[in-house]
C-alpha cells in the first residue's frame, strides 16, 4: 500500500464554481484522500483560449479554496511553459512522488475525451483516474471508452491505496447543474450567479470587473 495519495482535479476554472468544487469535494470524502489539488490548466490545448490569464484564474481559485480546508489550488502549470498537458504534470508529480499513489479526477465529459489528450496512452501507466458524473450529461462511457476501461475499472475503491496507478474508478457527486459558459453569459447579461460561486470569488469578479465584456 502506497503511503502517501496524491489527487489531482484539473481545470481551466473560468471560472471556478460551486460544480467543480463539490465534485472535488465528494471524491475527498467518498473516497477518504488527505487534500485534492485543484490544478489549474494555464494553456489548454483542446479548447479554445480562456477568457481570463492564468494568473486571474489562479486568483479566483485560490480565494475560493480558502473556504474548503480539503483543497488546495496548485499552479504546477502556470509554472511550466508550453501547453498545458495533462499527461506533463502526472510526470512531473511522480518524478518527485514515485512511490505515491496518484489519481486524477475526471468528469464523465472529460474522461469520453481522453483518447484526443496529448500521449493519452501514457496516463493509466502514470495515475489512476477517478471519473464522476455530471448533472445535465450524458453520465455513460462511450462504446470506445467502454472497450478501454474494462481492463483498468474496479469497484473497490481500496485498490487506489494499494497500487500506485492503473486503476479506473467511477465516483457519483452531487448535481450542480451549471457551467463556466453560462456563468459568464449571465454577467455579462447583469444575471445573478452567486448562487453558484464561493462568496469571496464573486466579489471579487465583481471588483476587478472580469467577464462584463
Amino acid at each position: 500500500m502506497s503511503d502517501e495519495c496524491i489527487s489531482l482535479y484539473g481545470g481551466t476554472f473560468d471560472p471556478i464554481h460551486l460544480g467543480h468544487l463539490t465534485a472535488a469535494s465528494d471524491v475527498h470524502q467518498a473516497l477518504g484522500l488527505d487534500e485534492v489539488r485543484m490544478v489549474l490548466s494555464a494553456n489548454p490545448p483542446h479548447r479554445k483560449p480562456p477568457v481570463l490569464s492564468a494568473d486571474k484564474r489562479f486568483s479566483l481559485l485560490s480565494v475560493s479554496v480558502k473556504t474548503f480546508s480539503h483543497l488546495q489550488a496548485d499552479d504546477c502549470e502556470i509554472k511550466r511553459e508550453g501547453p498545458s498537458y495533462m499527461v506533463d504534470t502526472l510526470r512531473y508529480y511522480r518524478q518527485i512522488k514515485p512511490k505515491a499513489s496518484l489519481l486524477l479526477i475526471l468528469g464523465m465529459e472529460a474522461f469520453n475525451g481522453l483518447m484526443s489528450w496529448h500521449q493519452w496512452q501514457d496516463i493509466i501507466g502514470l495515475t489512476h483516474i477517478v471519473v464522476t458524473d455530471r448533472a445535465g450529461f450524458d453520465n455513460d462511457f462511450e462504446p470506445i471508452m467502454e472497450s478501454y476501461v474494462g481492463s483498468y475499472l474496479t469497484k473497490d475503491k481500496s485498490q487506489l491505496k494499494q497500487h500506485t496507478h492503473g486503476k479506473i474508478y467511477f465516483q457519483p457527486v452531487s448535481a450542480v447543474d451549471v457551467s463556466a459558459t453560462e456563468i459568464r453569459q449571465r454577467i455579462v447579461d447583469k444575471k445573478p450567479v452567486e448562487q453558484w460561486l464561493v462568496k469571496n470569488c464573486w466579489e471579487m469578479i465583481q471588483q476587478r470587473g472580469f467577464y462584463t465584456t
